[in-house]
């Protein structure tokens, strides 16, 4: 036993292994203390922590294959990608995101320029949502304290009143109530609106859709067909001559005077179009004169027939915030459209006229679908591209817009919205229809059929879409209750 362990000793092994194959030459191992000494004097220059030996012997400073427990407020800083704070902060604030927990701003005149080239905004969502909610606080109440002006065309019924009432009451606003038959009244054939030329006092080039304009998309809905040049050139002559005789006579025009010169033209007035048609153009314009007699009589009696009322005229000039109570309208027929389509026509053109005072105004539509129809859905539609040059921004709603025409004007209001805001829906036809207009990432399509009451997914741009909670100070819960009907309460 003596003679194995000194022979084992003398010939270095232990464990199986020479014994000089654990340990270096002495000058390699001064070479890497010294090396070590240099690294540690370095990175102490470089307020580098020093690397202690002990512990790195042990493997402190090694990689763990498995991971550390932590809470959720110490893992904030390993997301970085969410946790960075956005810089913005001017504009009007909507509600949280949800992902990362910092504020959101949905103000269409505050993103202009940086994020967005547009100012219309599309809210779309089922019932029950959240979406009036939405509107009338990020995009009403809100906006008041950012010294604009909102204009509503409030056609939802709430307590035998229009919805947005209360808060018109509230801020000691007037609600323009249209009945038909009775109430308020917006003439058609306002002087206000543009007859072809310039605005006085507004922007070059910037001009909305004018009387002729207007009153042919009414006829061909009320007509049911598009009119043909004959008839075009008929209204549009007889339109010239109404208005100029109302002028000589110092009052405003309206559709029965228009009717009558269309039924019973004088002699002379198709005497511009050469002596072999004078005779015969009499007759263009039968037909157009009795749909617009038909509808001074029936359809629009008491809502575009007259002289437009004087708190409409003053409505502009007299609160920041308009209020047009349409609840009372029937929604069959083309009464509530045509209302809608001239309101915004005649705002339109006020705005032009006083562009010069560069002026924000935002119009909310709450039920889109009733003016994105038809010939005077593309009046509406064309009235929005003139937003910019007015300071114009039209806030609309929809829901269920697989039931909507490809080819329809909703489409192109929707698609023409630079922020828009998609709350919950329920039905695939919807999601789907909703995914594909946008352009949505794939996996989209069960998000939106998840989001809960005033959670929304916000496309803002070319910016992506992120998830946004809407918050609501209790004042603000107060004034947007809409269930009172249901509940059995009076409304704020």
């Amino acid at each position: 036993m003596t003679r194995k362990r000194n022979r084992a000793k003398h010939s270095g092994k232990t464990g199986g292994e020479p014994r000089f194959s654990r340990r270096l030459p002495w000058r390699a191992r001064r070479a890497r203390r010294a090396s070590a000494v240099a690294e540690d004097v370095e990175q102490s220059r470089r307020g580098v922590p020093r690397r202690r030996r002990m512990l790195d012997r042990y493997g402190w400073y090694e990689q763990r294959p498995e991971g550390a427990w932590t809470t959720t407020r110490q893992a904030e800083a390993l997301n970085l990608a969410t946790s960075r704070r956005s810089s913005r902060h001017e504009g009007v604030v909507a509600g949280l995101n949800i992902v990362s927990g910092e504020l959101e701003i949905l103000d269409p005149f505050a993103l202009y320029g940086d994020t967005i080239s547009g100012i219309n905004v599309c809210v779309i969502g089922d019932i029950g949502q959240g979406k009036s909610a939405l509107i009338k606080t990020a995009f009403g109440l809100r906006q008041l304290v950012a010294d604009r002006q909102v204009v509503i065309l409030d056609k939802k019924p709430q307590s035998g009143c229009g919805e947005y009432t209360p808060i018109a009451q509230t801020l000691g606003a007037a609600s323009i109530r249209f009945r038909a038959g009775g109430g308020a009244c917006v003439n058609l054939l306002d002087p206000a609106i543009s007859t072809g030329g310039e605005h006085a006092g507004g922007l070059s080039g910037i001009v909305p859709a004018g009387q002729e304009a207007l009153v042919l998309a009414v006829l061909a809905d009320s007509m049911g067909r598009e009119l043909d040049e004959r008839e075009k050139s008929a209204v549009g002559l007889a339109l010239e001559l109404v208005n100029a005789d109302a002028r000589d006579q110092g009052r405003a025009p309206v559709i029965r005077d228009l009717a009558m010169r269309l039924l019973d033209p004088h002699t002379d007035d198709f005497d511009t179009v050469g002596d072999r048609w004078a005779e015969r153009g009499l007759e263009w314009g039968l037909e157009p004169g009795l749909a617009l007699l038909r509808l001074a009589d029936r359809d629009l009696k008491g809502l575009v027939d007259g002289e437009t009322s004087q708190e409409i005229r003053d409505s502009l000039d007299t609160h920041p915030l308009v209020h047009f109570d349409l609840s009372a309208l029937p929604t069959d027929g083309p009464a509530l459209r045509v209302v809608m389509t001239v309101i915004n026509t005649w705002l339109a053109n006020r705005l032009a006229a006083r562009s010069s005072r560069f002026a924000q105004t935002i119009l909310v539509v709450e039920e889109g679908w009733h003016v994105a129809q038809g010939s005077t859905g593309e009046v509406f539609q064309t009235n929005m591209k003139l937003s910019r040059g007015l300071g114009l921004c039209t806030v609309s709603a929809f829901h269920h817009i697989s039931d909507l025409p490809v080819d329809s004007p909703a489409r192109a209001l929707m698609q023409e919205a630079s922020i828009v805001v998609l709350m919950g829906q329920g039905r695939e036809d919807d999601v789907r229809e909703t995914c594909r207009m946008y352009r949505l990432p794939p996996g989209t399509e069960e998000t939106l059929m998840r989001l809960g009451r005033g959670q929304a997914l916000v496309k803002i741009g070319r910016r992506d879409p992120f998830l946004l909670q809407h918050i609501r100070s209790p004042l603000e819960v107060e004034l947007t209750d809409t269930d009172s009907a249901v509940k059995g309460v009076s409304a704020a």
